[in-house]
């Protein structure tokens, strides 16, 4: 396995931060485990909270003892960040269930096109990252899917596999 996803698992269980986080459904959507990240990569974490202030506040106490901890409540969504085990951990919560965030959807297209296109597939989309591009507008870039990529990726959830193996074969 992945000297860096056995030491990013390391970290996530090292923290108990998805313990701590329970009760607002935390959901690792990070690019390290399905083989898309860059040096760097965080760990990012999805959250849903019905109370913006009680979970702005469990945050705070939870990622106060982390280095390098910083927290943002904004109108409608939170963001905690930490560093632990040379990991900078990215927390990010809003009232929408987690299934329905954008981050978590993604990833999951994100696991899927990896499933298909393995090794060489990862390797095209970490290139364009390295050249500056974020994962999801790497991947439309490579699938030669138009318009906005944060939008327009989410096409891919209602790709059947037959779709799926034919993007990949044409473009990969």
């Amino acid at each position: 396995m992945n000297s860096k996803i056995t030491r990013a698992e390391k970290a996530i269980q090292d923290s108990k931060i998805l313990r701590k986080l329970k009760c607002y459904s935390p959901e690792v959507v990070s690019t390290i485990f399905v083989n898309l990240d860059t040096s760097e990569s965080d760990i990012d974490i999805v959250c849903n909270y019905l109370d913006q202030k009680a979970f702005t506040n469990d945050l705070d106490l939870t990622i106060s003892v982390y280095e390098s901890h910083s927290l943002k409540a904004y109108e409608d969504r939170v963001v905690g960040r930490f560093g632990f085990q040379n990991f900078i951990f990215e927390i990010y919560a809003t009232n929408t269930p987690v299934k329905e965030q954008m981050a978590y959807r993604h990833y999951q297209v994100m696991k899927r096109l990896v499933a298909v296109g393995g090794n060489d597939f990862s390797e095209r989309v970490r290139k364009l990252k390295d050249g500056g591009l974020k994962t999801e507008p790497a991947i439309c870039q490579l699938l030669k899917i138009s318009g906005d990529p944060y939008s327009s990726i989410l096409s891919v959830e209602t790709w059947t596999d037959i779709e799926v193996d034919e993007y990949m074969a044409k473009y990969i």
